[in-house]
């Protein structure tokens, strides 16, 4: 029975990748982001907004696909969800943009809604 919870739980958790090693993917990546559209201020180069720039029906399910937040903790819910609706190749960002940030990355500012 253990055998068979750690084999569900792999299948619904998304792999979770350190900044560096999202570096090193990201040209392979199709990058969604997911922040609160309320309070994004900032994206990840080439990260797509979910919904604005791209629907989950663009989407290939066989397409690697890196989902990011601000944190990590959003990212991850929407990541375990595409994984449930057929998506193979998820990852989410550890720390999300924050973390991204503090590695030294460029981010790109993004205009709230007035």
């Amino acid at each position: 029975m253990k055998t068979q919870i750690n084999f569900v739980q792999r299948q619904i958790c998304p792999t979770v990748l350190t900044v560096e090693e999202a570096m090193n993917r990201q040209k392979k990546l199709l990058i969604i982001d997911v922040q609160n559209p309320k309070y994004v201020t900032s994206i990840i180069p080439r990260a797509q907004r979910l919904n604005e720039a791209i629907s989950l029906k663009d989407i290939p399910k066989t397409q690697a696909v890196l989902v990011t937040c601000l944190s990590g903790e959003r990212s991850f819910r929407v990541a375990q969800q595409l994984i449930q609706r057929g998506y193979c190749d998820v990852y989410v960002l550890k720390g999300g943009v924050m973390a991204w940030r503090r590695a030294g990355y460029m981010t790109q500012l993004i205009k709230l809604p007035a």
